[in-house]
């Protein structure tokens, strides 16, 4: 009786916290399955369970690592045992020690790599329609902190961390969600939505991983490398409804040169045993080595293989959100029916559900967790390998160091750069002393990024050159495009003079804790006149600011002063007053930039600047160079309208008048067709993936708005247009442009997402403040041929491509094609202007070396 007593009271002991507090599963939160038929959690939802279960469980701790943009919090949710979790400041502080390589010896890695534990991150919904993962989330969290798993899981998690983000983006799974409820049981049921599911980028939020431009990239970053660096991370997406169920690591080629090897045999390593893993358990249709390929440096599971991480990307097969589909055996393609060594046993076809994709991930992110219990002290002590190599190990092409120059076209941008780069985990240093490299002196001043780091290989791809190789499945075939872009090298997208060096050094350098803005520079107080100088993107957000609160401006048409280069022409002309002193210092904490007085400006070439009424068009097809477009405009805070279809539509019998309210139009990236129409071509590849709206959303800005438009240019108005948004141009208003690549095929030109040389007149409006030669990120871009003019029109070609040598990075097929022809021209039509911009000179928010022609064309100087 005593020995029954004893053992009853041992059990309470043991387990009261789960006799009085029992886990709740999702289904008792939710009142339904996860993964149910047309069933969602939507974020508030998600957040409360994770919160409830943190209440419950002391295997679960939720913390806030972050605001999304529009301000919900980012949680992330740390599962392990009870005993690691009294302990994690200490796991964590082995992994560092293992990341800094100089302060242990082999030996002693070996021991920290036994006591320490693997730190796991997944993270899920970074696209929020690919919303499987957010759901799954919940019963991955359940099941972990219940030991309803497949394998011992207070034995796995004693030695396993488990950081779970179950959503990388609140706001847009909260949208998608919304939307979803919002047309469930209508025929719009699980269509898109006509707007971005993140503010800025949409799809493109997967694009950032290296520029950190976002609220929610950046605060997962700072998990990744700062404060619990994970040495495996797994993110999970979604593909198309028609390809394989599965997509798991290996990658296809290329690889990067940069990742080692390490990284790719782990990366295998767990993607061939979540494959083994999934196939036991009878899941179909799991292939690898397509598509998806190991070079870019853009997206979240990217950018982990630079860091020395073990990142994996997978991509399950899509629902209609979570409502089912039907798939005709028919419907899939050959290589996704046909048995290969890739995909040795295909999915046949039939019903697809979101309860599916659930049961697909859950399945292999348990073998992930598992495989990094079972190779724990492996996937600790290579990491601390993999970091050793990068600082000790020196390959004869690896350079020793890249030099920042002190002296920079914009040296504000050049440091938001190094910003970035540290952000990124990019050890830098900033030279005391003038010194020496391969022949050339670097004044004091100059920063200095060692490769022997730990994170060399993400500093390596950053900043130098890439060369993407020329892969054909046959010698006579077009080239295979990459998975994304071919090139990303950051100074030449910055604008930042960057020079790579080979041989090793001297130089009295000193480690950067963080990146140091210099001061704002005292504002003279007697001098009638105040200069910005135009090289500065900053001048441009302080010019904005202060014509918004109707100060005198003036736009130098010279440089200043005209016996030594201070500001470039284009330069802006401030009158000084007691107003201007006390707006200014407030603007230049925020965009610091030099500031010098003037005396005289009456012989001086100049216009005079007013604040320009601006508007930027919305397509109802979720346009993320539009979002991106958005993002600077926001970031410099320059005031601006979004415009719709109906701003473009005349009310009854009225004539639409832009000019009344608007001074400038700008077109972000997108096809005439889906501007004129909201439609694309019918022969177009993305035809088959156009899905109709909800009346209210449809359409174009018509004819009539095309009218409008020739209008509102021919009364002195400024129409600008980047990249595809140049065709309509071209097909509207019959101009003395056209496009040079129209007609071309891939065997003939070939340029994905790389940067080209251009040549930049900057003596005229839209070149003001550019250098002579720039990078341009060309992506689906245009080469421009101009005619000689006649009638109402004129034209000046601002920016051209190199007569030769035109690849900077990535890769050119074709360079003849584009040489010398425009990549930027400023048309006048009678009284206004329109500004093509051949090329997307703000790309993802990354090309902050060649904003100056979108900032130009916003400033225009003639406007009537």
């Amino acid at each position: 009786m005593k020995k029954r007593v004893l053992s009853s009271f041992l059990f309470l002991l043991l387990f009261w916290p789960l006799i009085l507090f029992p886990q709740t599963s999702p289904e008792e939160f939710l009142g339904f399955k996860v993964g149910t038929d047309r069933k969602l959690a939507d974020y508030n939802q998600i957040q409360a369970y994770f919160q409830q279960l943190d209440k419950e469980s002391v295997k679960i701790k939720v913390l806030t690592i972050g605001r999304s943009t529009l301000g919900k919090p980012i949680i992330m949710a740390v599962i392990t045992s009870e005993e690691n979790m009294a302990n994690l400041d200490h796991y964590r502080a082995i992994v560092k020690k293992l990341r800094e390589v100089k302060s242990i010896s082999p030996e002693e890695a070996r021991k920290l790599a036994q006591e320490g534990k693997v730190i796991l991150l997944i993270t899920c919904n970074l696209h929020s329609d690919e919303i499987a993962s957010s759901q799954m989330a919940m019963e991955l969290a359940y099941k972990l902190v219940t030991g309803e798993t497949p394998f011992k899981a207070d034995k796995v998690l004693n030695d396993v961390i488990v950081l779970l983000i179950p959503t990388s983006n609140p706001d847009g799974l909260q949208m998608v969600t919304d939307w979803y409820r919002k047309y469930l049981g209508t025929k719009y049921e699980g269509g898109r939505m006509p707007w971005l599911y993140h503010h800025y980028a949409g799809h493109d939020d997967n694009r950032d991983w290296f520029m950190l431009n976002l609220a929610e990239t950046r605060a997962v970053t700072k998990i990744l490398y700062h404060d619990w660096i994970p040495q495996i991370h797994i993110d999970e997406h979604q593909a198309g409804e028609t390809d394989a169920r599965l997509f798991l690591p290996p990658f296809a080629d290329p690889p990067n040169p940069n990742v080692h090897p390490l990284v790719w045999r782990g990366v295998d390593l767990c993607g061939m045993k979540m494959a083994y893993d999934l196939q036991k358990n009878d899941f179909k249709g799991v292939v690898y080595g397509r598509e998806y390929i190991g070079w870019w440096d853009g997206a979240c599971d990217n950018t982990g293989w630079l860091h020395n991480a073990i990142t994996i990307l997978s991509e399950t097969a899509s629902a209609n959100i979570a409502s089912p589909i039907y798939i005709d055996p028919t419907e899939l393609t050959k290589s996704n029916i046909e048995k290969r060594m890739q995909l040795p046993d295909p999915w046949p076809g039939g019903w697809w559900r979101l309860r599916d994709i659930v049961d697909y991930e859950l399945c292999f992110t348990f073998s992930l967790i598992n495989t990094g219990y079972t190779y724990k002290e492996d996937f600790l002590y290579n990491f601390y390998k993999m970091c050793r190599d990068s600082i000790e190990k020196h390959e004869p092409s690896q350079p020793y160091a890249f030099v920042i120059p002190k002296s920079q076209h914009d040296y504000f941008t050049a440091l938001k750069m190094l910003d970035i780069l540290m952000a990124g985990g990019v050890e830098i240093h900033q030279a005391q002393q003038d010194f020496e490299a391969e022949g050339k002196i670097y004044p004091a001043g100059s920063f200095v990024i060692l490769m022997s780091q730990p994170y060399r290989a993400y500093a390596q791809a950053l900043l130098e050159k890439q060369k993407y190789p020329d892969i054909r499945p046959y010698p006579d075939m077009p080239p295979i495009p990459p998975y994304d872009s071919a090139a990303w090298t950051l100074p030449l997208q910055m604008g930042v003079s960057c020079d790579q060096v080979q041989k090793v050094f001297k130089a009295k350098l000193k480690k950067l804790e963080k990146i140091t803005y210099p001061a704002p520079t005292s504002l003279p107080q007697k001098a009638p006149f105040l200069v910005l100088d135009s090289r500065l993107n900053n001048s441009y957000a302080v010019a904005f600011q202060l014509l918004s609160k109707g100060v005198e401006i003036y736009r130098s048409q010279e440089a200043l002063p005209k016996n030594g280069l201070k500001a470039a022409a284009g330069s802006f002309i401030i009158k000084n007053s007691a107003r201007i002193q006390k707006a200014l210092p407030k603007l230049l904490e925020k965009w610091p930039v030099k500031v010098f007085g003037i005396e005289n400006i009456e012989k001086t070439a100049k216009s005079p600047l007013k604040r320009h009424r601006l508007g930027l068009y919305q397509s109802w097809q979720s346009n993320m160079d539009e979002g991106w477009t958005r993002y600077v405009l926001d970031d410099m805070k320059i005031p601006f309208i979004t415009l719709h279809n109906k701003d473009f539509q005349p009310a009854k019998k009225a004539k639409v008048n832009l000019n009344s309210k608007l001074d400038v139009i700008v077109f972000a990236d997108e096809s005439p067709e889906i501007i004129k129409t909201g439609k694309p071509k019918p022969d177009s590849p993305y035809a088959r993936y156009f899905s109709e709206l909800p009346p209210e959303y449809r359409g174009g800005i018509g004819s009539q708005g095309v009218e409008a438009l020739k209008n509102f240019v021919a009364q002195g108005g400024v129409l600008v247009t980047l990249n595809r948004a140049c065709d309509l141009v071209f097909k509207e208003f019959k101009t003395p442009v056209s496009n040079a690549l129209e007609r071309v095929n891939r065997n003939k030109f070939f340029c994905p997402g790389s940067l080209l040389k251009i040549e930049v007149d900057n003596q005229s409006p839209i070149g003001y403040g550019m250098p002579e030669e720039a990078a341009a990120m060309f992506s689906h871009s245009l080469a421009l041929r101009t005619r000689i003019p006649s009638g109402d029109w004129d034209r000046k070609v601002v920016a051209s491509y190199a007569k030769e040598n035109v690849l900077l990075s990535g890769w050119l097929l074709g360079e003849d094609v584009i040489a010398r022809k425009a990549a930027v021209v400023d048309l006048k039509y009678k009284k206004g202007h329109i500004i093509l911009i051949g090329f997307r000179c703000q790309n993802r928010a990354q090309s902050h070396g060649t904003y100056k022609f979108l900032l130009n064309a916003l400033l225009y100087p003639e406007i009537e």
